[in-house]
């Protein structure tokens, strides 16, 4: 059976990450598990400092203090999970999705998505976590460490579900993008949905044959398939073709971690200023 990876936190995006696990789950037949990690917090700072600035009877006394509040806060953090992920549990149950299995662990998000994606198909988190600020156009830093460490197709899930019905492609021809080609064609996720391939390049032959074969590997998997090839960056290209359409399939970070530090990334920019959810392959 298919194995979806959920992850939540207490930030808006759970309800959505819920909606959109269960969107692909009814249409794969297949089970979700709903992961919430409890973050650990980095010592010096969880007592800020303070004991070096008092006496010696007065810093024993504030250290256990301060131990007092941190199990304290360590069980609220946990009952704030079980609580969380018994909502989960509820929203998608009452979606249609028969198989839920719940996951609670303490650490670090990024480590323990790649421990449980290795018994899973797909990943799906928000676009913004808990500890983020909601300015506009703002990525969670955890998402892109998730999406650049998994080896499984991640699903950035978007602030709120709404049905699919259009589907654009960003296509280069290189492997990841391949990768998506096979997947949606050999998947039921996008049979009732219309997918538009865009391919950012010159008008030549090399270009138009590679965008071809993608549609024709699309269309032979029962799916309506539309194509353009741009001119123009493939950001804005694909900005372009994102109107009015409902999510985003693409190949994820194809160059270096360096080359994206000094020349930016695609991957990062279209899930920042996408309003709509993004399935990523590496």
């Amino acid at each position: 059976m298919t194995k979806l990876l959920a992850c939540i936190d207490a930030s808006a995006y759970a309800t959505s990450v819920c909606d959109h696990a269960a969107w692909v789950a009814t249409r794969l037949f297949a089970s979700v598990e709903i992961l919430h990690v409890i973050q650990r917090k980095d010592a010096v700072a969880a007592r800020h400092d303070l004991s070096g600035a008092v006496g010696l009877g007065a810093r024993s006394m504030l250290l256990e203090e301060l131990t007092r509040i941190g199990e304290s806060e360590g069980r609220l953090a946990r009952e704030q999970g079980k609580a969380l992920l018994g909502a989960a549990e509820q929203r998608l149950r009452q979606a249609g999705v028969e198989h839920v299995a719940l996951v609670h662990r303490h650490g670090g998000i990024v480590e323990t998505v790649v421990e449980r994606e290795a018994e899973a198909d797909m990943v799906v988190i928000g676009k913004r976590g808990a500890s983020a600020d909601f300015a506009k156009g703002h990525l969670g830093s955890k998402v892109e460490r998730v999406v650049r460490s998994s080896t499984r197709p991640v699903l950035v899930a978007s602030r709120a579900f709404r049905p699919i019905r259009e589907v654009v492609l960003a296509y280069d021809g290189g492997e990841s993008a391949r990768k998506a080609v096979h997947f949606m064609a050999g998947s039921a996720l996008f049979r009732d949905a219309k997918v538009h391939v865009v391919m950012a390049g010159a008008a030549d032959e090399s270009h138009e044959e590679r965008l071809a074969g993608a549609v024709r590997a699309l269309r032979t998997g029962g799916i309506e398939t539309s194509s353009a090839l741009v001119q123009s960056s493939a950001e804005d290209g694909i900005a372009d073709a994102m109107r009015e359409r409902d999510m985003l399939v693409m190949g994820a970070y194809g160059h270096s971690a360096l080359r994206a530090m000094i020349v930016g990334s695609t991957t990062t920019a279209m899930m920042r200023t996408c309003q709509v959810p993004v399935l990523l392959f590496r």
